[in-house]
């Protein structure tokens, strides 16, 4: 595959640099906000109503929906109204929806949109809360807690930990003579060969997938943002030689050049081994019944260990605490989520409460094989930077895009995205300092 230069003047006009511009209307100059209050025991008050926004619009939203009907059961004395709505929908009207009061009670969000709305005044601290609760961490994935918090303050309890994975098609792999699971960067060249050599032209397609990009990335030894959340490391070698791994898939014939979505050539034969997130488990079990698949982690092909993940996490929001009914309420959904997670084993996410991982419901599920303490300890969150998601948004993830599908060369790709950034993350530092 052929590269071509791209101007900056290009890049930054694609970008269409509009997040900061709608940032300084929305983010809370008064600061944090009071911690929400615990209260002893399960809610026994009048008839309360609790709004329940989350982001499950997919085969994930009946589990979460199986969740709350049993809650409602068991509480008759509170009545959740769920609304599932796409998470970028969610994440634009949470604001101001609850600005008005006219907006959830309780929410899920993904761990790496905590800062954003807890810079915004949009969530409550729940240090008080989970410290009432005797939710010290113990039974989570320990991960998954650390990065539940921002500026010292916990803002969220984690329902689950989702990490990329490796799928593959059972016997087509079998077929070429090679083992399932992918190991390592060596075994990853060999089955390839192996798979082409047995009649599969492309075995694997590489897509614009940043998460890809960001389980690479720690792999190679990288990361996006040093330590004190300040400074861009988006064009460090590290980056380069992850986006330059996707790149050569393509260029090696390993991939075809364009793909956008990988998961139709696994269901179809065309391909035999997908990267990807865990909605892929429902989405073969709805859609492909009869294709045979495995699962496991993503294999290391860089010499360090490192594998995207990021977590939902139940949230309240500031409008919860007006009223100390719907106060106590929200607190009760929230610890019977948390304790009652069975159900969302459908989703194909990894519940981050470890009793219930070790229910037989769960040992015996595909992502069981993404569960291991060796994966958890590889895991490597987004970092907790408020409108990292624009970002993002606007700058490594707009570089890897460019690089998959544009022919824009990596190293290029990834300097501009590192201006990009460090020039965003600076006004956003600098807006929140005033």
């Amino acid at each position: 595959m052929t590269t071509r230069p791209l101007s900056r003047r290009a890049f930054l006009g694609a970008l269409g640099l509009t997040a900061l511009a709608g940032c300084s209307a929305s983010v809370d100059a008064g600061g944090a906000r009071d911690q929400a209050v615990f209260r002893p025991g399960e809610y026994r008050g009048p008839q309360v109503r609790l709004e329940f926004w989350n982001p499950f619009t997919g085969g994930d939203g009946p589990a979460m929906g199986e969740i709350v009907d049993r809650f409602n059961v068991a509480h008759p004395r509170i009545r959740v109204v769920m609304t599932s709505l796409p998470a970028d929908s969610l994440y634009t009207k949470v604001v101001p929806a609850v600005g008005a009061g006219e907006g959830p009670d309780v929410a899920i969000m993904h761990l790496d949109q905590l800062a954003t709305f807890a810079a915004r005044g949009t969530l409550v601290p729940l240090d008080e809360l989970a410290d009432g609760l005797e939710l010290d961490g113990d039974d989570f994935v320990p991960a998954v807690w650390r990065n539940g918090v921002y500026d010292g303050r916990r803002l969220g309890i984690p329902l689950d930990v989702l990490t990329m994975g490796q799928y593959w098609n059972v016997p087509v792999l079998a077929d070429a003579g090679v083992p399932g699971a992918i190991a390592n960067g060596a075994e990853f060249g060999t089955t390839m060969a192996a798979l082409q050599d047995a009649g599969i032209e492309h075995p694997f397609w590489v897509t614009p997938s940043w998460q890809m990009f960001a389980s690479l990335l720690p792999q190679f030894g990288g990361r996006l943002f040093d330590e004190t959340g300040t400074r861009a490391e988006i064009a460090s070698p590290a980056a380069v030689a992850a986006l330059e791994w996707m790149v050569e898939q393509i260029s090696s014939g390993v991939s075809p050049a364009g793909a956008t979505d990988p998961r139709p050539p696994l269901k179809n034969g065309s391909a035999a081994v997908l990267a990807d997130l865990p909605a892929t488990i429902p989405d073969l079990t709805l859609t492909a019944p009869d294709l045979e698949w495995g699962v496991a982690p993503f294999p290391r092909i860089g010499p360090e260990p490192g594998v995207f993940a990021n977590s939902h996490h139940l949230v309240l929001t500031d409008q919860s605490q007006a009223d100390e009914d719907v106060a106590h309420a929200a607190q009760t959904f929230v610890d019977w989520v948390s304790r009652h997670s069975e159900p969302w084993i459908a989703s194909g996410n990894t519940p981050a409460r470890a009793t219930v991982r070790a229910g037989e419901a769960f040992r015996s599920s595909p992502q069981a094989a993404l569960a291991t303490e060796e994966n958890f300890a590889a895991t490597v969150f987004l970092p907790q930077i408020p409108q990292s998601r624009v970002i993002a948004a606007n700058s490594w993830q707009r570089a890897v895009g460019e690089a998959v599908l544009g022919g824009v060369d990596p190293t290029e790709a990834l300097e501009f995205a590192q201006a990009t950034a460090q020039e965003e993350l600076d006004e956003t530092n600098e807006l929140l300092k005033s």
